[in-house]
């Protein structure tokens, strides 16, 4: 066994170093065993990557993989991993399932269980104590034991100010809003082991699986393994690695950092203070295991790698080393630019990137859009490069709580629970899953709003009859046209109750989840949804919205599976109308969709934090307004910064607070402003949408 790093700055050639190790060692041995192990979003690029790499175009012997896939790899082999694997959509329906049923015993968060974001906070922070290896057990004495005395001290001997008690009263205050919390957060902890105990696998349960399995493993006996795109592991990952370590022939990690830091005690606020530490806590684990250290490779400075052709951008990445420095020549590789707004911003990047295909022959796959924070740009970017015709790959995670399928869904529950109101039947209808015209749907809707239909009137036996004009002598008085109406509306009107009153009529005769689920099943069933999905994925294939149709292609299979989870993880439970539609609206709202890229030639829309492609030519990075870019770093997750605080000093190690994520900022931005090797473009927008003046960011 044997670690080595990889050791350079951003842009020095260390992906290029491990995938020439690969393709080397595949070569000179081909019958080894070799694995390339990337982050998760990255691995769709790296076996593009390492395929390009090889003389044949392809690999059979190396993998890869990412730690997710790696356990499932390993568990395959040593067992352990038989049970079903729990992602966050399972999770979200058990731990809004536990809530109602313990809502009478709960001190805080049964204020909070119906607050928009709660529950998806609750399930990060459970997430959170399993990847920090935080178990019930050890959170129960923190928050049941007795906290650690201070060493016992003589009254008299200490004078006690009035500020001093005050802080100390604060101190006792603050400690039991944090132990109610705790205690209910504990509560469902606890139930959620206990439910999925001998059941269900956890997917953070799956990387500890993979630490107690890997011992095992034939698989990785003599194995080597190159760790590459990683900033930095949380504690899982590093002991996987410390495993890996003691079991493999060797691994190599390459790592982001300056080499003059290597030997030295770096300040928090340094640019390479996460990278530091991280090698740093890699070589303790090698000396806790006895394992020798191979010779670092040190990379040449990114002057002689992505930058060799561009002195502008090597001074651009010299100079987070040296803030003072000035570029006395004129850039040529580097712009700023300022727009309007928003839109504008969007539209001139779209020129850009046109401008760099045809004038300075990149294809679409070398240029990328990165930003800090997609909320404001997302639906510019998707409108005004179909516009342009500019072939793009948004790199997000897609929620699909704006889709018609779940509006449909979630619509017809609200109909079930509270009834025949106007918002719940119209926002059905405009799904065009039902099968009424989107002209028959504006011409009901307006009739229902001029007299004011809802209620129970809409599935009694007599037509609408509601007339508007009315003749001096009290009579109605219809024309040809009105009446012609009426009747088409009347024809509407059956035909959108039919469809949801039969659901109705099998949802109130339910008791149990599989009861529920097979109801919503026969409902989309009925209004043959998977055809009319089918239809709509076909469509968009054809008029060349490819990430349009993975996700029609998908919605389905995620309902499918959604309405599978709920009856494994909840079949047998009784549950009220109220109670279903609460815990499938939650598995709803938890849907995301990672896609990866349909076309092989596409602008990359991605990031700053999650996207990673090391081929770039040309980055143009959006919205580098002050707050945006470096992003504002908030007190958020589900325990703030003062929380945190007290749980480490009772030794519960959760994920670094604000201040420390402040400073991994400074990381974001200096990986996204050296991505590029040709050309670098910094936007940012003077005012937003509504006419709201914004500044430039600081880094300008």
């Amino acid at each position: 066994m044997r670690l080595r790093f990889v050791i350079g700055r951003s842009g020095a050639g260390k992906t290029k170093q491990c995938l020439e190790e690969v393709t080397y060692v595949l070569k000179e041995t081909p019958k080894g065993k070799y694995i390339y192990l990337v982050p998760e979003q990255a691995s769709f690029h790296a076996e593009k990557s390492l395929s390009s790499y090889t003389e044949s175009g392809g690999v059979i012997q190396a993998q890869v993989l990412s730690f997710q896939r790696l356990a499932w790899r390993v568990l395959q082999e040593t067992g352990g991993g038989n049970y079903p694997l729990l992602d966050d959509v399972g999770k979200t329906l058990i731990i809004r399932r536990l809530l109602e049923k313990n809502k009478k015993n709960l001190k805080v968060f049964n204020l909070n269980i119906d607050s928009p974001g709660f529950l998806e906070q609750l399930v990060r922070g459970l997430s959170e104590m399993k990847i920090y290896q935080i178990d019930p057990v050890k959170l129960e004495k923190v928050v049941y034991g007795e906290p650690e005395k201070e060493e016992a001290v003589e009254v008299n001997e200490v004078k006690v100010t009035e500020d001093e008690l005050e802080i100390l009263k604060d101190k006792e205050e603050m400690t039991g809003s944090l132990r109610e919390k705790m205690e209910d957060f504990l509560l469902i902890y606890k139930e959620f082991e206990e439910y999925i105990e001998d059941q269900y696998l956890d997917t953070e349960d799956n990387l500890q699986l993979l630490i107690d399995n890997l011992h095992k493993s034939d698989y990785l006996e003599d194995a080597q393994i190159w760790v590459d795109g990683f900033n930095g592991f949380t504690p899982l990952e590093f002991e996987v690695i410390k495993q890996l370590i003691s079991k493999c022939k060797q691994v190599n990690i390459s790592i982001c950092l300056d080499k003059e830091l290597l030997n030295k005690k770096v300040a928090e606020t340094n640019l390479f203070y996460q990278t530091w530490e991280t090698y740093q806590r890699l070589k303790g684990i090698a000396e806790e295991v006895q394992c020798p250290l191979g010779e670092d490779v040190i990379l040449k400075d990114p002057q002689g790698g992505r930058f060799r052709e561009r002195e502008d951008l090597a001074f651009l990445e010299e100079s987070f080393s040296l803030p003072t420095a000035r570029y006395a020549k004129k850039t040529e590789s580097i712009q700023v630019k300022a727009a309007a707004n928003r839109q504008e911003e969007v539209e001139e990047a779209a020129r850009e990137i046109i401008s760099f295909c045809r004038e300075k022959g990149f294809r679409f796959m070398d240029i990328a859009v990165l930003l800090r924070d997609f909320s404001n740009y997302e639906g510019l970017i998707e409108n005004i490069f179909r516009n342009y015709r500019i072939p793009f790959f948004l790199d997000t995670k897609k929620p699909l709580s704006n889709h018609p399928l779940l509006d449909l869904i979630q619509g017809s529950l609200e109909v079930v629970q509270n009834g025949w109101n106007y918002e719940p039947i119209f926002r059905c209808l405009k799904t065009d899953l039902i099968p009424v015209s989107r002209q028959e749907v504006d011409l009901l809707e307006n009739y229902c709003l001029a007299h004011g239909i809802r209620g129970n009137r809409w599935v009694d036996e007599r037509p609408w009859q509601y007339k508007r004009n009315i003749s001096q002598d009290g009579e109605n008085i219809l024309t040809v046209r009105e009446e012609k109406q009426l009747k088409c509306i009347n024809i509407s009107r059956k035909k959108a109750v039919q469809a949801l009153l039969h659901f109705k009529e099998n949802m109130k005769a339910s008791c149990n989840g599989k009861e529920y689920s097979k109801a919503l099943f026969d409902f989309l069933d009925e209004l043959s949804i998977a055809d009319k999905l089918e239809r709509w994925t076909k469509q968009a294939e054809e008029e060349g919205r490819l990430e349009e149709a993975r996700i029609h292609e998908q919605v389905w299979k995620k309902v499918l599976e959604l309405l599978d989870k709920v009856v494994e993880l909840l079949g047998e439970e009784e549950m009220t109308t109220h109670e279903i539609t609460q815990v499938v609206n939650s598995g709803l709202e938890s849907m995301e969709l990672g896609l990866i890229p349909p076309g092989l030639d596409q602008v990359l829309i991605g990031s700053v934090e999650r996207s990673r492609n090391p081929d770039l030519k040309a980055v143009i990075i959006l919205g580098v307004n002050e707050g945006v870019f470096p992003a504002r770093v908030s007190d958020e997750g589900f325990f703030n910064d003062e929380e945190r605080a007290v749980l480490g000093d009772r030794n519960i190690e959760l994920a670094p607070p604000s201040v420390k994520r402040l400073f991994a900022e400074q990381f974001f931005v200096y990986k996204a402003l050296t991505s590029a090797s040709k050309f670098l473009t910094l936007s940012f927008a003077v005012a937003d949408g509504e006419g709201k003046s914004l500044s430039p960011s600081s880094i300008l």
